[in-house]
């Protein structure tokens, strides 16, 4: 409009010198300049935009570089991970490794290699959790597993799972107890069939079972067997898993008596092979001292979360 108003003012006058005629130029400058003016200040040669992008390309190059420095590292952070807050207290013998939970005051070894020195790949399938948001072994939900790790190419397993006295323990003072009806109580949760008479057994065949004593802490050490599935490790019909465990006892908020129970399991073909393994993994395994990131088992049992 400027340059419009210029040029019609100049017809019928008198011509416009040279350094006039410009005139009508200025307002385009002006109209170009905000389009200069988004530009980043600092630069006239373009550089402006490439300095602005400039802080991502060197997080991004930092990120790279930080990576690369992690690779090497990554088997065992994964490994870590789930378990973060299940740090070892103490060094676990050769061919084991040690774990540890704060959250229910436990720890164990468990096998990395077979007796004749195979490795194991033993994975935290089920991280360490408190007992109220643990999944329950049998519909009544008494025993929840609270912690799990499982080998997938040779199906051996190490849980851990906690529940309150039941059955034929219940109600009576633990001197009182004995290591087989002990093994019964956690194993008639763990697989069972029911009799004409409505009752229920367990189908795990308990082959031997004793107590020790620990600084004072009764652990219920048994050994049972129990028919599988074949697998891909075992194809087999007629398959059999034998397992070692341990059960021992702390009392809840109430006094109410909870089983603690560590079993190893694996094919019966493995047996032999492992059964060292296992022996050492339960002397490993104890009741640690409360934290106060101990959680109780049955503090607040309707909270899943």
């Amino acid at each position: 409009m400027n340059c419009t108003r210029s040029i019609l003012g100049q017809r019928g006058g008198a011509p416009a010198a040279a350094g006039q005629r410009r005139a009508p130029c200025a307002p385009r400058r002006a109209f170009v300049a905000p389009r200069a003016a988004a530009q980043p200040q600092g630069s006239s040669s373009g550089q402006g935009s490439g300095d602005q992008h400039q802080p991502s390309r060197r997080a991004a190059l930092l990120l790279a570089a930080g990576g690369a420095a992690l690779l090497p590292q990554l088997p065992q952070l994964l490994a870590a991970g789930p378990a973060r807050a299940a740090e070892a207290a103490v060094a676990a013998p050769e061919g084991l490794k040690a774990f540890s939970d704060r959250t229910l005051a436990y720890s164990f070894f468990y096998p990395a290699t077979t007796a004749s020195g195979t490795p194991l790949s033993l994975v935290l399938t089920r991280p360490p959790e408190k007992y109220s948001s643990a999944p329950p072994l049998s519909a009544d939900a008494r025993q929840r597993i609270v912690c799990e790790l499982f080998d997938l190419r040779r199906f051996v397993t190490v849980s851990l799972t906690v529940g309150p006295v039941s059955g034929a323990l219940k109600g009576r003072p633990q001197e009182e107890w004995t290591p087989k009806e002990v093994a019964l109580t956690v194993l008639i949760d763990r697989s069972t069939a029911r009799l004409s008479t409505g009752q229920r057994t367990a189908l795990n065949d308990v082959e031997e079972a004793h107590r020790e004593d620990r600084g004072g802490q009764a652990f219920y050490v048994y050994e049972h067997a129990s028919q599988g599935s074949p697998t891909s490790y075992d194809k087999s019909q007629e398959t059999f898993r034998h397992a070692l465990a341990a059960t021992t006892v702390r009392a809840g908020l109430d006094g109410t008596p909870y089983l603690y129970t560590l079993n190893l399991s694996c094919p019966e073909t493995l047996w032999e092979d492992l059964l060292p393994r296992f022996k050492q993994s339960l002397e490993g395994f104890r009741l640690d001292a409360t934290t106060r990131d101990y959680i109780p088992p049955d503090k607040d049992p309707w909270k899943f979360f």
